[in-house]
């Protein structure tokens, strides 16, 4: 009877098994997607919304229905683009040819170490993180990112874990004490004088070693996050978007931060590549321009540009004050779509033969050591890899952590055009080793990229 029982019981227990396998194996499927989307093609893609490339939710499903093309089908022109985009445009796949022509004629970074199943996990991972996406919500002005709450969850968290082991000590200390009176009363030992808690020295002593534990922990971290807040959103002198300039009128990043490209700093513009639209461009479009013509003015007043004239100010250093003042004062008040207040007025005024003193977003420690071109001209990253969705930002912030574990997971994690880019055409070893199948791909980790000295001084 009990070997039927045993029986019946691993019967059932069979399938059960097999879900519970299945769902491990999905899970798994998706997690490994993510790592390959978060390491390749976020800088261009977002799981829901366009941003250099095209929303990737549905993608399958849009190739699929594209239909067959030279006994190929849909799906499998799809694993192909993702390899190599422009052997599948070249080989006239007609719904390909059309998406690179609908986007400019731009070029899809090729992944040809991709295998099928990476592919398919990646679209997996698409799928759900589709039906799990947050809405996003952008930053306050000068404050943190709405809904970014990790740090403060996790803060949360542990003044809760404070707070509980707080609470144990303190009864753990009363069931001490009413044990030790309870023996000595058995005994026929005197019982001395109860000791209130707060005078009690074990209960003293390990508070004081709770308490040294979150003064060293909140020293630490808060160390660690100097001059580097995850979503710190400064206020600017300037009501700078980044949504209306790279989102709606898809002004490239690097036009305003050149030097990205080929230096180790990223540079804040000048007002002249400011003054290149804002020429003509003078706050007076009731679509684009939100603030008026207040902002722009600011821009203005600092340069000496005349919007009257549409022409500099000759010897506007030296130019009286008051004279200024009436001329930026009179240009506003002639705004036929927006009123101003005296005080938005005299804010313009007082940019009059001032500089633009624009405040630091993203900033590392001293010791350590980031170089924009290295990952912008020779990885190929979009800014939007580190800086998180600019192009959405209408008042910019600070993405992501910028923490040292956070720079060595996606070096990791992030795969090297190896094969194809002339800069590491001196690692031999490594391409000898790509051919002959020992490595199937090659990490930044794998080039040297979480050594100490690569990024510390």
């Amino acid at each position: 009877m009990s070997n039927r029982k045993f029986s019946c019981r691993t019967l059932l227990s069979i399938p059960l098994l097999i879900f519970s396998l299945s769902v491990f194996a999905q899970d798994a499927s998706v997690q490994n997607g993510e790592k390959i989307f978060k390491a390749n093609c976020l800088s261009c893609h977002k799981v829901d919304k366009k941003v250099i490339g095209p929303a990737l939710v549905g993608s399958e499903q849009r190739w699929v229905q594209a239909g067959d093309f030279s006994g190929l089908t849909g799906k499998q022109w799809l694993y192909r683009w993702i390899r190599n985009s422009q052997e599948v445009v070249r080989e006239g796949y007609p719904y390909a040819v059309n998406m690179f022509n609908d986007y400019n004629k731009s070029v899809m970074t090729a992944f040809p170490l991709l295998t099928d199943d990476d592919i398919r996990d990646v679209l997996a991972y698409v799928e759900k993180a589709a039906l799990e996406s947050p809405q996003v919500v952008a930053p306050g002005p000068g404050g943190a990112v709405p809904g970014s709450e990790d740090t403060s969850t996790t803060q949360l968290f542990l003044y809760l874990l404070i707070g509980l082991l707080v609470g144990v000590v303190l009864i753990l200390g009363k069931i001490t004490s009413a044990l030790s009176r309870m023996a000595l009363q058995k005994q026929g030992l005197p019982i001395p004088e109860a000791v209130p808690f707060y005078r009690d020295k074990k209960i003293i002593v390990t508070l004081s070693l709770i308490l040294l534990i979150y003064i060293g922990y909140a020293t630490v971290n808060s160390a660690i996050d100097l001059g580097r807040q995850q979503g710190y959103a400064p206020e600017q002198p300037i009501k700078y978007s980044h949504e209306l300039h790279a989102g709606l009128n898809q002004i490239n990043c690097q036009y305003c931060h050149s030097s990205a490209e080929n230096s180790k700093h990223s540079n804040i513009p000048s007002a002249n590549v400011c003054m290149n639209c804002h020429k003509g461009i003078r706050g007076d479009d009731p679509v684009n321009g939100k603030y008026g013509r207040a902002e722009i003015a600011k821009i203005y007043a600092s340069l000496g540009y005349d919007p009257n004239t549409l022409s500099y100010i000759p010897n506007y250093e030296r130019m009286p004050v008051d004279k200024a003042r009436e001329l930026y004062t009179q240009w506003l008040k002639e705004d036929e779509n927006r009123k101003y207040t005296k005080n938005d007025i005299e804010e313009v005024l007082s940019f009059i033969q001032k500089p633009i003193e624009w405040v630091r977003v993203h900033n590392l420690p001293d010791h350590v050591y980031f170089n924009h071109s290295q990952h912008v001209t020779v990885a190929g990253l979009e800014c939007q890899t580190c800086h998180g969705p600019v192009e959405e930002m209408e008042v910019l912030y600070q993405h992501a952590p910028l923490s040292m574990g956070w720079c060595i997971t996606c070096h990791r994690e992030s795969e090297v055009n190896f094969t194809t880019n002339d800069y590491y055409r001196d690692y031999h070893k490594l391409h000898e080793d790509l051919k002959s199948g020992k490595i199937s791909r090659v990490t930044v980790e794998t080039i040297g990229g979480t050594e100490c000295q690569k990024c510390h001084y």
